[in-house]
């Protein structure tokens, strides 16, 4: 009986090793960066739909840029992410 919860203990102890090792799987991490890669994607395309927005309400609809801004919710600081990256 003692050899069973011994025996226990050690699988617990192993499954817990690997649970941390997990964080630091190759594979784990290449899917990760797949992951950001298409969020990346995503958000740039939004920033283009953005942008051709407010290109659209300021030349063809004569809209003045601020207000243009105002509507889409947006402020001067608007850009696309990576520009956003170390700042």
């Amino acid at each position: 009986m003692a050899r069973r919860a011994e025996l226990k203990a050690a699988k617990k102890a192993a499954e817990e090793e690997l649970e941390k090792l997990k964080e630091n799987d190759p594979q784990a991490i290449a899917d990760l960066e797949a992951e950001l890669k298409f969020v990346k994607e995503a958000a740039n395309r939004w920033t283009d739909n953005i942008f051709g927005c407010q290109d659209y309400l300021v030349k063809k609809r004569g809209m003045p840029k601020k207000e243009a801004f105002k509507i889409l919710g947006i402020n001067g600081d608007f850009d696309y992410p990576e520009d956003k990256v170390g700042k």
